[in-house]
């Protein structure tokens, strides 16, 4: 066994000895640093030198926020895009997730050493206790799979390592294992976790992994193996199994104490809700904090900026009405003026749209306007004619949401990467493959309920749900809809091989109708029109005596038309997309083959 030295940082051994074993998950844990300098004999005695080389091991595998327009993050549901993914522009070296060298210390192969290093390391040790040994592993094995299940779904096969190897085998010299051999290993690392993994954690160690969540993780590293991605020939038997876990990870969801948040709007401003399996937590501090709601927010409730993440018009309307039905229904009751009344709940907990009451920064009665010409907003940063809601805590003020690197500030919001909802539809979606349509039904009935859409007459809107494909159908505009702005709608494009649904995305901004015009109007303003944003001798904007709620107002008033943001640029997503090419600098090494379908590539993700 080969373990590596000098892996922390000094700190004196009388203090690791008085430090606990699972030092103060909840927040700061992610970026505690190692202690160093310690022969690693005595470092896998003490039980808090090891819980902190734990914990530097989950700052570098639970994943962050997603980055903002990129790859991983693009799709036809906000503005921010990956330009080189939506027009067809990828190149073998875009996708460089799995690290830029391939030494050990550039990739994403140095996360998993020290998982390995952990493992070996605490097999060594003389001293620690049986479930000290138990619940360090255990929780080893989660981020190792958690590792490769993040490479696996990018890249298919990748370099299985299984020992921690040491400095003198930098160049990583390890052949690509079939996927269904990465599939496996993931599989058996969540079953080795799950198995010493306590159902929840208290205190300052909520956040680590639990027994449920490595369940769970187990659960999808199987639906993407059952799925058109990887699964060619819709082998029956994957699906099965994808179930079976599913199954599992949902029994021990309920059991373990997870439950649905009862509002669904509530979701990232409520830390630690029993909804949550797998977060990433953040606070106001410089070190652990997040800018992702300042540049989210509307130009006019921020110190500067904002106006990303804005949805599409084709998000809003992928929302179902309020009885479930899609708008295209002929019983659905949709308004097309009107098109944010009577909707799934959904909507208005994720959508801001012109005249939506939005009480941000605190602020009672507070309208929201997206018109051309709005005073408050910026131009530039009115790009789709939505805002998103989801990740604004309406609470706070605009101050407050910005983040400095040098001195903190912003939401502190957590990233939730994972949670129960998601079980619930992994194991609907697992149910209707293996022809339980009313299983499925019965999954995705949770989800509605607490959506707050009406049963009705249609079932939740469930009743169009016939047969296997309108349930499949239903299923990816479900999770569109319920997960919007999680980072998952690139991915589950991907798993179904539905980047052919990616259509051009499109704004939907009110344009004022003369004589009405955004602004005041400045200095010399034209006595023929009408500024919504003057304040005329009454004291009193004319937007302000608009009822929007009125169809024949709104429509004498503002005028609403589709374009698209995609410019002179064409969408082109093509096939090998699914499965992705490693970076040149891993396949230069002879033991590594390109992935088919790219350059040079003779490697089958398939099998």
């Amino acid at each position: 066994m080969r373990l590596l030295k000098h892996i922390i940082k000094p700190i004196a051994t009388a203090g690791i000895c008085a430090v606990v074993l699972l030092t103060s998950c909840n927040k700061d844990f992610f970026e505690i640093e190692d202690p160093n300098g310690i022969e690693d004999e005595v470092m896998w005695e003490s039980e808090g030198a090891v819980g902190l080389y734990l914990n530097r091991a989950y700052a570098m595998i639970i994943p962050k926020w997603p980055t903002i327009g990129g790859i991983h993050n693009s799709s036809d549901e906000t503005n921010n895009i990956n330009a080189d993914f939506m027009y067809g522009r990828l190149t073998e070296n875009s996708v460089t997730d799995i690290g830029t060298s391939s030494g050990l210390t550039a990739n994403r192969y140095a996360d998993i050493r020290r998982c390995n290093t952990g493992i070996e390391g605490i097999n060594s040790s003389k001293t620690l206790s049986q479930t000290a040994r138990n619940t360090l592993k255990a929780q080893f094995y989660f981020l190792r799979a958690y590792a490769y299940f993040n490479l696996v779904r990018l890249y298919g096969g990748v370099p299985l390592v299984l020992r921690a190897q040491g400095q003198a085998e930098d160049d990583l010299q390890v052949p690509r294992s079939k996927t269904s051999e990465c599939v496996a290993q993931i599989a058996a690392d969540c079953d080795s976790a799950a198995a010493y993994l306590p159902a929840k954690w208290t205190g300052n160690d909520i956040g680590r992994a639990t027994r449920a969540a490595a369940l769970a993780v187990k659960a999808k590293v199987l639906l993407y193996w059952a799925s058109p991605q990887f699964n060619i020939g819709n082998d029956a038997a994957r699906w099965e199994n994808a179930y079976t876990a599913s199954k599992a990870a949902y029994t021990a969801c309920v059991n373990d104490g997870y439950s649905l948040i009862k509002n669904y709007g509530d979701l990232f401003v409520t830390e630690d809700n029993p909804e949550i399996l797998i977060v990433r937590k953040y606070t106001t501090t410089k070190d652990l904090g997040t800018n992702t709601e300042q540049v989210t927010r509307p130009y006019s409730e921020t110190v500067s900026g904002g106006g990303s993440n804005q949805p599409t018009w084709n998000l809003v309307k992928a929302y179902t009405m309020s009885n479930g039905l899609p708008i295209t229904d002929a019983n659905a009751g949709y308004d097309p003026v009107l098109f944010w009344n009577n909707r799934d709940p959904r909507f208005k907990a994720t959508i801001s749209y012109n005249g939506d009451v939005w009480p941000l920064s605190g602020k009672s009665g507070r309208i929201q306007y997206t018109y051309k010409g709005v005073v408050e907003e910026s131009p530039s940063t009115i790009v789709t004619g939505f805002y998103c809601k989801r990740l604004c805590n309406p609470s706070i003020s605009a101050a407050q949401a910005a983040y400095n690197s040098n001195s903190g500030g912003g939401s502190g919001m957590d990233w939730i990467e994972m949670r129960f909802a998601e079980v619930i539809l992994n194991l609907a979606e697992c149910a209707n493959e293996t022809g339980k349509l009313s299983e499925a039904k019965d999954m995705v009935r949770l989800i509605r309920q607490r959506a707050g859409i009406r049963q009705g007459t249609y079932d939740y809107g469930l009743s169009i749900a016939n047969d296997m494909a309108a349930m499949r159908k239903l299923l990816l505009n479900e999770r569109q809809i319920e997960f919007a702005f999680e980072g998952m709608r690139y991915h589950d494009l991907r798993r179904t091989r539905n980047l052919t649904l990616i259509t051009n995305r499109e704004s939907y901004i009110p344009s004022p109708i003369s004589p009405y015009v955004g602004g005041t109007g400045g200095t010399n303003p034209d006595a023929t029109k009408i500024y919504l944003d003057k304040v005329y001798p009454s004291g009193i904007k004319p937007r302000d005596t608009l009822n929007l709620q009125n169809p024949a107002t709104y429509s004498r008033v503002l005028q609403l038309t589709a374009a698209s943001l995609e410019g002179s640029d064409a969408i082109s997503l093509p096939d090998k997309y699914y499965v992705y090419p490693l970076p040149n600098t891993f396949t230069r090494t002879p033991a590594i083959q390109q992935t088919n379908g790219w350059s040079g590539g003779t490697f089958d993700p398939y099998q």
